[in-house]
């Protein structure tokens, strides 16, 4: 279950259409090692025409440090796209810019990795809403920093 102070993703519109990523704690705290201390379980949720759900995924901090690397120049440039997708397709959010401010989001969210079930949906949204999206990455990658370095 989600901490009230969990930081929380919102792609889309808070009171309307969008999924949300809220990471609520570390799968192993008590490590500093990449491979292992980077998964946090995450509370994602879905609401997108007349569907509704919430399921909890096991996501990786360094996925939402990617995202956010990407989701930089989309937000400069308002063209190209950038793309959350995690290791084991939990889920997979992609944005893609026209270049005139405005953003295709095209998502698939899988309630368990494998063998789950397949939601595939899409949003649209404008520019004005990713300094918001910017700001709750980074928000989540202060509570839940990378920890370690991947090796060769």
């Amino acid at each position: 279950m989600a901490d009230d102070f969990a930081p929380k993703l919102v792609i889309g519109s808070p009171g309307g259409e969008h999924v949300s990523v809220q990471p609520t704690r570390r799968e192993f705290p008590e490590t500093a090692d990449y491979w292992d201390g980077n998964w946090v379980y995450a509370d994602v949720g879905v609401r997108v025409g007349s569907f509704r759900g919430k399921y909890e995924a096991l996501l990786r901090t360094d996925e939402f440090a990617r995202f956010r690397t990407e989701l930089g120049p989309l937000y400069e440039n308002l063209t190209g796209t950038a793309c959350f997708e995690s290791m084991e397709e939990w889920l997979k959010v992609r944005l893609t810019g026209d270049g005139k401010g405005h953003i295709e989001v095209a998502c698939e969210a899988k309630d368990a990795p494998g063998v789950g079930n397949l939601l595939s949906f899409s949003l649209e949204i404008d520019q004005t809403e990713l300094p918001r999206i910017l700001s709750e990455i980074d928000e989540i990658l202060r509570k839940f920093p990378v920890t370690g370095e991947p090796q060769a």
